[in-house]
């Protein structure tokens, strides 16, 4: 007994002495010296406006900080992983003195300068991943820092400008040991196509997609035998796919989606026995998709698209058992796709077929697989929807577009699709009633189809609804005023181009989140609520063409995100709405009932890029502070939502894809008089400026030759005067012009630009003459009599008097420059009359020795 009471303190004892042992030795391993003090020196640079790096003080043991990692025995810094931590500022590669690092990722962050320490202070060999890709701000202009890193073996700079580094790929074959290179979407241009060997012995991954490569696919690549993954897709590279391309035999993936690659789809792709992923979407392929294709069946994503591919699709295909990924494309392909096409694809999740397919599939069939996401879009699968669709219950995307589909199976129909998350029926001609239907898919377009009824409930997890262009009549507040429970989680909602009347509810209450509203082309009444200025997320708000009336009396001066309102074609009354955000580009108002003046708080709009304010009853002269308008004054925007919007320009209505790219002005149709403003001609970002059907007077200024990017200028039904200026034939970028019926004299001013204009364009100013017009210029024409008819010289004879005051000037500058000198200075004259002297007795000399020659011989 007591040899075991023994037995068990002596274990104890060495227990407890082991546990403090290893304690002591856990509290000796603090981070080194050197490591800590290069980290601290990154910090420096490190603008850390989120404060994702407390930790990062000198009163912690720098193995604590956030993203550093320490060996457990040594205690030397090995990884130091901060991506996607907001960080700024500057990267300092005196990380790279730490002896012991292997593993750098700084990816995901804003990071705009990098600073590399001198190369006597380089001991950065062991490094072998390095990742700092996606700091898009983060440029370079070379790559020599990297020479040192002989142990690489991961390098992702991807979405970094490396536009400077033209010999990138010499860079790179630095570095035999890399085995997953990645330079994506790095602006990249020389892929150095005749190159015939690069030395990349260990390379199994390659992404340079999203460069600007222009050329066929290189030599070099064809020579990297150990590769296994090439990613080369949006890019612009051209020619054939090369039979070279056989010796990468362990090739799993291949990428060359989204370029101008042509020729025809090799047959002897179908030797490639290891391929997983092929995509070859997006490029100008001929001919029809090979049938050996079928042979790979270790594939498991394939992507063929090409507008001018044709033919059907090769049953060879419904072989491919690993295929869970299919998506096949082209306006010429065509045919009729049976059960034989699907036979074993029993691991399929994707299904994209984007081509006038028809189906040829038995009442009954029940497909091998279940499907995840179905897009077949351009397809002949009506009139009825698919019964085999209804067959997949594990659906998350739904995508019939364009389909021919004109029924569906009622109640049944909408329980099958509500837990689909993005539901797309767009461009068919289902015919439904909706009145009683609450839809819950997260995602839903349903437009331009027929459906009927009042507008359907739509539960609060329905993010974006297009129900455009369709039959829907009635009120619209069965579908605001319905009462969801919680806030509704709507961001996009389009009802436009139905019948729906009535007037806009004042129920806004769970709709706040709403961001793009559109509700134009009904027939709404009475006036816009005032509730509707508590949408602090909008973005773009569209009444128009409506018979909205009333005084728009909204502040939207706090929707700070407001881009966009459209309110033309109504019956809206009152002064011009001027409490607008500042942040405002786009503000339509034309064709209502606005009185009074244009207000010069539209000027504060610095943002503004499109006003129309035309066909209304606005009076009184433009204000000449246009011109602040920075986005339309020199200023040049960069970012906008690429939204479709139609517009009256260049004498039509003309639909525009992204309205951020147009900078315009229209106040036709208005009672506006006066002179145009000489500050509207300094817009040089202006493309079209419309001022027709006014009472405006006064001459077109010279300025206006400064308006480079002007497309449409049309200034017809005024009552202008003077000659067309010279300048406007520089106008290079003009397509549209009207100057027709105002006061206009004189010549019309030669050049290629204004000759392609025809007579209307000048027509009814009877004091024009010259081409286009049929009235030939004479000396003097026009200039005189309209001259004095307003008057006031025009600017020939601006011209001219300027050439006489410079003749009067020159000569009294000379005359002042001989007879002063000589009036001023004594010995000056007497010299210059002795001289006078000389010449005069010369002259007489000559005289009578000729005379007296000529008598002697008479």
């Amino acid at each position: 007994m007591f040899s075991q009471i023994s037995l068990l303190l002596l274990l104890l004892l060495c227990a407890y002495t082991f546990h403090r042992s290893t304690c002591d030795t856990n509290l000796q391993l603090l981070c080194n010296e050197k490591d800590r003090y290069a980290l601290q020196i990154f910090k420096l640079g490190v603008v850390n406006h989120s404060n994702m790096l407390p930790s990062w003080s000198t009163e912690q043991d720098c193995c604590a900080w956030k993203g550093v990692h320490c060996d457990n025995t040594t205690g030397r810094v090995t990884r130091l992983d901060l991506h996607q931590q907001y960080l700024e500022g500057e990267i300092n590669l005196s990380l790279f003195q730490i002896q012991f690092l292997n593993y750098l990722d700084l990816s995901l962050n804003g990071f705009t300068t990098l600073s590399a320490p001198s190369p006597t202070n380089i001991t950065f060999s062991n490094v072998h991943f390095l990742d700092l890709s996606f700091n898009e701000d983060l440029h370079f202009d070379n790559l020599n820092w990297l020479n040192q890193l002989s142990s690489l073996k991961y390098l992702n700079l991807s979405q970094i400008n490396l536009q400077n580094e033209t010999n990138w790929l010499q860079s790179m074959t630095l570095h035999p040991s890399l085995i997953e290179l990645r330079l994506a979407s790095c602006h990249l241009t020389n892929i150095s196509p005749s190159m015939k060997y690069a030395n990349f012995s260990s390379l199994l991954t390659l992404d340079l997609s999203g460069n600007h490569f222009v050329s066929e696919l290189p030599y070099w690549l064809f020579n990297i035998t150990t590769i296994s993954n090439i990613d080369l897709s949006f890019n612009l590279l051209q020619g054939p796919i090369p039979k070279s391309l056989l010796s990468l035999r362990n090739l799993e993936c291949l990428k060359l989606n989204d370029n101008e690659i042509n020729g025809s789809i090799p047959e002897w792709l179908g030797q490639h026995e290891q391929l997983q992923y092929l995509g070859l979407s997006e490029n100008l392929f001929q001919g029809s998709i090979p049938s050996s294709i079928g042979n790979v069946s270790s594939l498991v994503e394939l992507g063929i698209s090409s507008n001018l591919l044709s033919g059907n699709l090769p049953t060879s295909l419904g072989q491919l058992f690993n295929l869970k990924s299919l998506s096949i494309g082209g306006e010429s392909l065509s045919g009729v796709l049976h059960e034989n096409h699907f036979s074993n694809l029993s691991n399929l999740e994707e299904l994209v077929l984007r081509a006038s397919f028809s189906f040829d599939l038995a009442s009954n069939w029940t497909p091998p697989f279940q499907l995840k996401g179905i897009t077949l879009s351009n397809a002949n699968l009506g009139p009825k929807f698919p019964e085999w669709i209804y067959t997949q219950h594990s659906l998350e995307y739904l995508e019939v577009p364009n389909s021919n589909i004109s029924s569906v199976k009622g109640d049944f129909f909408w329980r099958f699709v509500a837990n689909i998350t993005q539901l797309n029926l767009s461009k068919n001609t289902i015919s439904a009633d909706l009145t009683n239907i609450t839809l819950k898919s997260t995602i839903l377009f349903m437009d331009h189809n027929y459906f009927t009824g009042g507008l359907p409930h739509i539960s609060a997890n329905v993010i974006y609804l297009d129900l455009s262009h369709n039959s829907f009549y009635g009120p619209i507040s069965p579908l605001f005023c319905h009462k969801l429970g919680k806030e509704s989680s709507l961001d996009y909602l389009d009802i436009s181009s139905n019948f729906l009347t009535a007037g806009i509810p004042d129920c806004w209450e769970y709709w706040k989140g709403l961001s793009f509203l559109f509700m134009q082309n009904n027939k709404l009444t009475g006036g816009v609520p005032q509730s509707m200025a508590s949408f602090i997320d909008i973005i773009i708000l569209d009444l128009s063409n409506n018979s909205l009336s009333g005084k728009f009396l909204l502040d939207l001066s706090n929707l700070t995100n407001l881009e966009y309102i459209n309110l033309k074609g109504n019956n809206l009354c009152g002064d011009v709405p001027t409490r607008m955000p500042r942040g405002m580009e786009v503000m339509l108002l034309g064709s209502n009932q606005l009185e009074g003046n244009i207000p010069p708080q539209l000027c504060n709009l610095s943002s503004l890029i499109q006003l129309d304010l035309s066909h209304n009853k606005l009076s009184g002269p433009m204000p000449p502070c246009f011109s602040d308008i920075p986005s339309l004054a020199g200023a040049q925007r960069t970012t906008h939502y690429p939204f479709q919007i139609n517009l009256y320009t260049k004498g039509q209505e003309l639909e525009y894809r992204d309205y951020g790219l147009l900078r315009t002005l229209d106040l036709s149709c208005n009672n506006l008089s006066g002179e145009i403003p000489p500050q509207v001609f300094s817009l040089v970002q202006l493309q079209t400026l419309n001022l027709s059907r006014n009472h405006l007077t006064g001459k077109i200024s010279r300025d206006i030759g400064s308006m480079k990017n002007l497309e449409s200028l049309d200034l017809s039904s005024n009552k202008l005067f003077g000659e067309i200026p010279t300048s406007i034939s520089s106008l290079s970028f003009l397509s549209f012009l009207n100057l027709s019926n105002n006061e206009f004299t004189g010549q019309i001013p030669p050049g290629t630009q204004l000759m392609t204009f025809n007579a209307s364009s000048y027509a009814e100013n009877p004091g024009l003459c010259g081409t286009p017009l049929p009235i030939t210029c004479t000396k003097g024409s026009g200039n005189v009599d309209g001259s004095k008819q307003h008057g006031g010289s025009n600017d020939d004879a601006f011209e001219t008097g300027s050439l006489y005051l410079g003749m009067g000037v020159g000569f009294a500058v000379g005359f002042w420059g001989l007879w002063g000198s000589l009036f001023l200075n004594r010995t000056w004259r007497q010299t210059y009359t002795r001289f006078l002297n000389h010449v005069a007795d010369q002259i007489y000399v000559f005289v009578v020795v000729k005379c007296n020659n000529l008598r002697g011989t008479r």
